[in-house]
């Protein structure tokens, strides 16, 4: 026996290597509470590296490469992956990459910064690629789609509830600027990154699989909505609603009677819990009450979203083949006032920033590997509404907010869009080997 065969015959190597998608999902999943435990600061003085990290949610991209890294050490291939592609793959691949360094080149703004924001990307593409392989490597049994549910939901509801206590610890009636002082996260609206899939992923787990960990799941949304509505974000129930119809429509478990009531109790006590529970002396607090007090001004009603999309095209418009770069619109945008990092939809968004054919070229991709996850792959039914669900909420979300700027939403989005891929095509070969 060589000494290839001795190690792969010990326990341990066996463990991770048939758990591998598993360990790197769950990573992926639970970051939100590294967010909190290492980029939080009691006194409100952040090193530069907790600043930036805050800012940009970078342990999501360090994860990623690392399983990047584990995916090549289990035999990817990424050259033989994109050449198995299909041709209408490929053509728009090539052309949003050769597009995604060309806008480089015009960012005149902060060159440096877009060369960034282009690798950024890039890291994203390497990690759909090994995601995707190191599923299918592992099985679909192996993958445990239920666990990883709860430990989404769960790393949400832990990383709030600790945010929850820090602000009383230092007082609800302080003057602490909230906004840009909350614990593991640069912006109060970032919160609602990581409780709006966990809210999503809980509400279909419980249509989907009405007889495990439902009354776990029903406790999670208690949690993850309450602290949502508390935090004061408004956005992500926009994209919960938006998921929820395209998968009542689509899923017959869906508008079972039994799912509607429990979710229903599950929400209307959150809401209930975020009213009740005292909340900072900060405006930017409290959804329901900054929903009913909102004016009925369209500009004052979305937060000033209007004058940021209208500005955004207006810019695209100037620029339409190669666009301005990645990370470039807060320096571009009269509106951004060098503060805001992107507008606020992401459409707008991948216009701005890789132009018209490199944007179009992307969203194209995207729509292929929707095509491929929740109408062709034959993958079962609870793994597509799990996978929709979450799919969905991300994408509607990312059309009022910032979500396809920052590395951790885009992470989990592509793992549910890749879930579905992995498991639903009888795959002759695995992809990239």
């Amino acid at each position: 026996m060589n000494e290839s065969q001795k190690l792969r015959g010990i326990p341990v190597g066996k463990v991770l290597s048939s758990h591998a998608a598993f360990i790197c999902i769950a990573a992926i999943f639970i970051l939100p509470l590294f967010h909190v435990t290492f980029l939080t600061s009691w006194d409100g003085s952040f090193s530069e590296w907790q600043s930036t990290a805050r800012l940009f949610f970078l342990p999501a991209i360090y994860v990623e490469i690392v399983i990047c890294i584990v995916a090549v050490v289990r035999g990817l291939s990424f050259a033989k992956f994109v050449g198995n592609l299909p041709l209408s793959a490929q053509i728009l691949l090539s052309s949003w990459l050769l597009f995604l360094c060309i806008s480089t080149f015009f960012a005149d703004a902060n060159p440096e910064v877009a060369i960034l924001g282009a690798g950024v990307w890039f890291v994203h593409l390497l990690f759909s690629i090994a995601i995707l392989y190191l599923i299918r490597e592992a099985g679909f049994e192996a993958l445990r789609l239920e666990k990883l549910a709860i430990i989404l939901s769960t790393a949400a509801a832990v990383a709030g509830l600790t945010v929850y206590v820090f602000a009383n610890a230092k007082g609800l009636d302080g003057d602490m600027e909230w906004v840009s002082y909350l614990p593991g996260f640069a912006n109060i609206r970032h919160t609602g990154y990581i409780f709006a899939p966990a809210i999503a992923i809980s509400l279909a787990s419980i249509a989907a699989k009405p007889s495990e960990f439902v009354k776990t799941h029903i406790l999670l949304i208690i949690v993850n909505s309450a602290l949502l509505l508390w935090l004061g974000s408004r956005g992500p129930v926009f994209g919960i609603l938006v998921a929820f119809v395209v998968c009542f429509v689509c899923f017959s478990e869906m508008r079972s009677f039994r799912f509607l009531s429990k979710a229903a109790l599950a929400a209307i006590s959150g809401a209930l819990i975020s009213i009740l529970a005292p909340l900072p002396r900060h405006d930017a607090f409290g959804a329901l009450q900054r929903f009913w007090n909102t004016s009925s001004d369209p500009g004052e009603f979305s937060s000033g979203r209007i004058s940021f999309w209208i500005e955004a095209w207006q810019l695209i418009v100037q620029r339409p083949l190669v666009g301005y770069g990645p990370f470039q619109f807060q320096i571009v945008s009269t509106n951004a006032a060098g503060i805001f990092k992107h507008p606020h939809n992401s459409i707008l968004q991948f216009l701005f920033d890789w132009g018209v054919i490199g944007g179009l070229s992307f969203l194209a991709l995207m729509g292929l590997a929707v095509y491929a996850a929740f109408f062709i792959a034959k993958s079962p039914s609870y793994v597509r509404l799990i996978s929709v669900m979450g799919f969905t909420t991300i994408s509607a979300y990312s059309l009022i907010d910032g979500l396809f700027f920052y590395a951790y939403p885009i992470a989990i989005s592509i793992v549910f869009l890749v879930i579905p891929i992995a498991t639903g095509f009888p795959w002759k070969e695995k992809p990239g080997q």
